[in-house]
């Protein structure tokens, strides 16, 4: 009777200058190659990258928090109610809702409602939603960062390294974030001088005896007067308000894609640490660390969605409508060539704003699809279970910000949006009635 039990396999040694035989199979584990200059050189943390937003917001009286700059660890970080933040925080959030209620009362008496109306309330409304809902999570801060912080620590080390062939990390956030804003700002200055050429001409024809700046106040808010009589001081803290008003309008933007930034970039951190493996075999150890990694990524991309998707929803449906009311305004002849380059800056700047949103927030996903086909081309001879769960766990994993869970934004969402604003746009041409142009009409 033959024995079928296989004999006891004897390692084969390796000397220097010696090669093993061909016909048994490689088991030696490749190491990672460690960073060239013998140290993996430090990744600032989402927390300290997004620094200067915050201080940029809170000039503005958003995110209320306080002692952000005193330490680096974000669970140090809380919004005390008696900080100059949050008094300067309650007292614009104060005025925005008393102006929305005088514009209410003053839509309500007026004879008719229409894209101008509603552009406006929405307007407002959309501000004071975005302002308490930085509040809002200005109040968790501490908690949604410093959850963020532990999750991330992990690539911030070594044997991850910041991603090649691209900025630093605070240095990319701060670019975008002031190079948008700076454009926003263009754009708030070409509004103001576009109202300000439009009451020059407003006077020309019209027989007023009260001032220039009165004027010019009671064709910008006529609301307002409706309940409070003019005032210098009253007129310029509303314009102040509205410049605040303007900033947190752009802001939003600026703040999802700084968050998102830092989602993507940790994605891009994993898939280039798999491509230094260069498809040499790795020890169990290495590729269930890996698994654990992606997992804890997934798990932060979910927790982040769940705190911010609110915030996502709104500024989508914020973007898209001001873009459809400024197409539809777009047949209207302004009365000022200012006028006609603010209007036409206005709206590029709106659409190139949303798009790069949107662009950033669904690199997300694109990043955390990429290791899966890195992962393709190991040999099927280096897998083992931990690899497999890893595979598993990239494929099926939807690291996607969301709005609250009506859509997740990914690249198909973008054309999607750009598909549905050029249909707009194409029935318009036909529908489209022009709005009378009110520069010379000198009844307020």
């Amino acid at each position: 009777m033959l024995n079928m039990t296989p004999p006891e396999v004897t390692p084969v040694k390796r000397f220097p200058g010696v090669s093993r035989p061909p016909s048994t199979p490689s088991t030696a584990l490749a190491e990672e190659t460690p960073p060239a200059d013998g140290a993996a050189e430090r990744e600032c943390s989402t927390h300290e990258a997004v620094a200067a937003v915050i201080f940029m917001g809170q000039l503005f009286s958003l995110i209320p928090i306080d002692g952000y700059a005193r330490s680096t660890d974000p669970r140090d970080v809380r919004m005390r109610l008696r900080s100059v933040q949050f008094v300067y925080g309650c007292v614009t959030l104060f005025i925005m809702l008393t102006l929305i209620i005088m514009l209410c009362v003053h839509t309500a008496h007026e004879p008719s409602f229409g894209v101008q109306q509603a552009t406006s309330l929405v307007y407002y409304a959309i501000i004071v939603f975005f302002m308490v809902e930085l509040m809002l999570l200005a109040r968790n801060w501490s908690q949604i960062m410093g959850r963020w912080y532990t999750d991330e620590a992990p690539f911030r080390t070594d044997p991850y390294r910041p991603p090649s062939r691209t900025l630093p990390f605070r240095r990319k956030v701060h670019l975008i974030a002031f190079g948008v804003m700076f454009l926003a700002f263009v754009e708030d200055t070409l509004n103001f001088v576009s109202a300000y050429r439009l009451n020059e001409l407003h006077i020309r024809y019209c027989p007023h005896t009260a001032g220039f700046w009165k004027n010019f106040f009671h064709r910008e808010h006529p609301y307002v007067l409706r309940v409070i009589p003019y005032h210098p001081v009253v007129g310029w803290t509303i314009e102040l308000t509205m410049r605040i008003a303007k900033f947190t309008w752009h802001y939003v933007d600026v703040f999802i894609i700084c968050l998102s930034l830092g989602l993507q970039r940790r994605f891009v951190q994993f898939n280039e640490r798999l491509e230094r493996l260069d498809g040499q075999p790795q020890s169990q150890g290495v590729w269930r660390a890996l698994r654990l990694d992606y997992v804890r990524l997934s798990e932060l991309v979910t927790f982040v969605d769940e705190r911010f998707s609110k915030l996502i929803l709104f500024c989508c449906a914020n973007d898209m409508f001001f873009i459809t009311v400024q197409l539809f305004n777009s047949f209207d002849l302004k009365p000022t060539t200012v006028t006609t380059v603010y209007f036409w800056y206005s709206l590029g700047f709106l659409i190139g704003r949303c798009f790069l949103m949107l662009f950033v927030v669904s690199s997300i996903s694109r990043a955390s699809e990429k290791p899966l086909e890195t992962l393709r081309r190991f040999p099927s001879t280096n897998w083992n279970l931990d690899l497999r769960r890893l595979c598993d766990a990239v494929a099926t994993s939807e690291n996607a910000l969301s709005g609250k869970r009506f859509f997740f934004v990914r690249r198909p969402l973008i054309l999607a949006m750009a598909g549905t604003i050029i249909t707009y746009e194409l029935v318009l041409l036909d529908q489209v009635k022009k709005t009378p142009d009110t520069t010379r009409d000198c009844n307020f």
